[in-house]
């Protein structure tokens, strides 16, 4: 049962990563930072992931003495200047979320969706993600139908995708959760990381031909 648990972690890792690649068009420098501190954690916890992220520029050498806290608390700087603006309230519930802190992230995903005109497929998504771990990873209704909006407007979306995925992966639907991934293979994003997709594919297939006791 341990060894479930810690699959189970291992893929929230994996899916919170990806929020992170979407969310990168708007903040990459800042949002590097959180990934690499993810990542790092993961290795030194369970010693099975491994990142493929470029090493940062010059210019980001004063960051990566930043922990993720300051970067927070910058942001909610920002954010008494600009209440309104969705970018930041978005950013600060990424955050939050790599953190598991999901009330808060929760929070401030549902300011970035109110403050904007026509809420982004990452929004939702995100949204989606906070529900699906404050609910004990269960699919529920609402989270269904975040997911489905944001296929809607993006029908590649990593973010949604990734989601749906790790649910059939942890309920033991091996199947679904390979034909999601393969899915997800077939989009033509840059920022995809393919060899991560192709890691959770294998290790479907491998589960499935374990033999049950």
């Amino acid at each position: 049962m341990d060894s479930w648990l810690i699959i189970a972690t291992i893929m929230m890792l994996f899916f919170l990563i990806s929020i992170w690649m979407a969310a990168a068009k708007w903040a990459a420098k800042q949002w590097y930072l959180l990934s690499f501190l993810t990542l790092v954690g993961a290795v030194i916890t369970y010693g099975v992931l491994q990142s493929s992220r470029p090493e940062p520029k010059p210019e980001n050498t004063m960051l990566k003495s930043m922990t993720v806290e300051d970067l927070m608390a910058q942001l909610q700087v920002q954010l008494k200047e600009n209440p309104n603006d969705a970018e930041l309230w978005f950013q600060l519930g990424q955050g939050y979320l790599l953190n598991k802190e999901l009330d808060a992230a929760l929070i401030c995903f549902d300011y970035a969706i109110q403050l904007t005109e026509q809420p982004s497929s990452t929004q939702l998504a995100a949204k989606a993600t906070a529900l699906y771990y404050l609910g004990s990873q269960q699919m529920s209704d609402e989270v269904s139908l975040l997911l489905e909006q944001a296929l809607q407007l993006e029908p590649y979306n990593e973010a949604a995708l990734s989601l749906v995925a790790n649910d059939h992966f942890i309920s033991f639907r091996f199947q679904q959760a390979i034909n999601t991934w393969t899915y997800l293979l077939d989009s033509n994003d840059p920022k995809l990381d393919r060899e991560s997709v192709i890691r959770s594919i294998d290790q479907a297939k491998a589960l499935m031909q374990t033999p049950t006791r």
